[in-house]
């Protein structure tokens, strides 16, 4: 079994998988805004910069994020569940 660590941050997203990438020396192979996500225009402008999803590959392992806006971060805190 593999596990995905999936990682949550507050507005730091692209900065932190900038820095894996260097200094693990892996590859983003994906980056997405909330802004250019379907429906962008239902999450405050503010928030249209942060990331919605990233992925690194650093060989055959993947870590995943995201940062969380505030409107979204608040409905987490209701919902918050974890899983393996």
């Amino acid at each position: 079994m593999q596990l995905n660590p999936y990682l949550n941050f507050n507005g730091q997203c692209a900065d932190a998988f900038k820095f894996y990438e260097r200094v693990l020396g892996g590859k983003i192979t994906f980056s997405m805004t909330w802004g250019e996500m379907p429906g962008a225009d239902q999450f405050p402008a503010e928030s249209h910069k942060l990331i919605m999803h990233a992925t690194l590959s650093v060989g055959d392992r993947v870590l995943m994020g995201a940062d969380s806006p505030d409107a979204v971060t608040k409905r987490q805190r209701a919902l918050m569940c974890h899983s393996i």
